[in-house]
């Protein structure tokens, strides 16, 4: 089990908020280069022949495609628990796809351990181990750059395997549900804690910096919908008024009022002015249904 002994529970715990640091770009510019396959700068003075540092054009290129797929892989993710009606983490799979994705993740992770099959090991009775962790423990991270360099495809094919076996790492900690990005600013961040089973997020999710944005987005669509159901109620009687009912404006605010007072949360009730202001699209509403009707 000595592979796996960084592995730990902690580990597991924490990966994905190490994971939105590396989504984030907010480790060192040499450490994604590792992460993207590109070795350490070796100190100055020291030279080995036949290897020297990795350019910095090489260095920067591996590392825009590492996190170009690792951010790829990480919004399909987020996005297959999202629908019209909101977030629902729990709701996040592997056989997602999409227009914008249009390859499944668990078809990416399978194209991308047939190219790096784990290795076999052995126990000290003799039996295969049985390897169930990911397989970014076995790639191999180059030591040192080789001169002449290798060619810049093959570089960007390994950085993208590494974003993969780093996505698969994090698919292997204890909560990825836990990943969020921000709808504002699209930054990724980590809830402390594993989002309830079975209960939608409404209005859009935001980081610590976004809070304010996001309530403010929140009431604005809360507007937004109070209105639209508002419309759709006066839509209804506004065929109904006749003479002998009064002002109109009046019997259709009375009438809304009614399905106001009906609601659970608090809605303030409209007068006949409310209905006089948004009487266009009242009537626009009134022919939607008309024409519905044939």
């Amino acid at each position: 089990m000595g592979r796996w002994e960084s592995w730990t529970k902690r580990g597991e715990r924490e990966y994905p908020r190490i994971l939105a640091t590396t989504l984030n770009r907010q480790w060192p510019r040499t450490f994604l280069g590792w992460l993207a396959g590109i070795p350490h700068d070796r100190p100055l003075g020291i030279r080995t022949p036949g290897f020297r540092n990795a350019s910095r054009e090489t260095r920067d290129t591996a590392i825009r495609e590492f996190l170009d797929t690792l951010r790829r892989l990480a919004d399909q993710w987020i996005e297959s628990g999202r629908d019209i009606s909101g977030e629902e983490p729990w709701s996040r799979n592997v056989f997602w796809f999409s227009d914008a994705y249009q390859e499944r993740i668990d078809r990416t992770l399978q194209k991308f351990m047939d190219r790096n099959p784990p290795p076999n090991e052995f126990g000290r009775d003799g039996r295969l181990a049985r390897l169930e962790h990911v397989s970014h423990l076995w790639l191999p991270k180059p030591i040192a750059w080789p001169f002449p360099e290798p060619e810049l495809e093959d570089t960007l094919a390994r950085a993208r395997d590494y974003a993969i076996s780093e996505f698969q790492k994090f698919l292997a900690s204890s909560c990825p549900q836990r990943l969020f990005r921000c709808d504002v600013c699209g930054t990724y961040f980590v809830r402390a804690r594993a989002p309830r089973k079975d209960t939608t997020i409404y209005h859009g999710t935001f980081c610590e910096k976004c809070k304010h944005k996001g309530g403010a987005r929140r009431t604005d669509s809360t507007r937004k919908h109070r209105k639209a159901q508002m419309i759709e109620w006066a839509a209804v009687y506004w065929p109904k008024w006749t003479e002998s009912k009064g002002k109109r404006s009046e019997f259709i605010a009375t009438q809304v009022n009614a399905h106001i007072n009906k609601e659970p949360d608090t809605w303030p009730n409209i007068a006949g002015n409310w209905v006089t202001r948004h009487q266009t699209e009242i009537e626009a509403e009134v022919e939607r249904r008309n024409h519905a009707k044939g």
